[in-house]
């Protein structure tokens, strides 16, 4: 892993490298797989967003594919290292920043206001476009 991951840090993770993990991705499994192990293997707490929540279950739920969102609401609600974090006022101020300051689209700005707020080590994400943020710092998938 090119990203030195440590006991102890919390890392916000975006919709799809969640999608990649759950579902398989042909490209991203290996090196997802090695990240989720490292979670465990060094306590890392996981944090994400309502949005993902919605970004993840919205598709499975309007293909009726009941066993692909049963597998996502099963990881996303129930995982010792996953947290999701609701929508504050904080995240709220922290997303009008990133809104009126970055130029990103609201779910954009709520997810990485989220990881702000949280006080995340990292967020890692596969949206090349989040790269021009700062704070938090962004990882793509490939820098893992």
């Amino acid at each position: 892993m090119g990203v030195k991951l440590q006991s102890g840090q919390t890392v916000f993770i975006d919709t799809a490298p969640l999608i990649y993990f759950i579902e398989e991705n042909d490209r991203y499994i290996e090196i997802l797989t090695d990240f989720f192990n490292a979670v465990t293997r060094l306590d890392i707490m996981l944090v994400t967003s309502m949005i993902t929540y919605i970004e993840i279950l919205s598709l499975p739920e309007k293909q009726g594919q009941a066993k692909l969102a049963a597998r996502y609401r099963e990881f996303l609600t129930n995982s010792e290292q996953l947290s999701i974090y609701s929508l504050t006022v904080p995240v709220a101020e922290a997303a009008i920043r990133f809104r009126a300051h970055e130029g990103l689209r609201t779910p954009d700005a709520i997810q990485l206001a989220t990881a702000l707020v949280c006080g995340v080590d990292f967020v890692l994400t596969n949206d090349r476009a989040w790269r021009k943020i700062h704070t938090p710092r962004v990882v793509i998938i490939d820098e893992l």
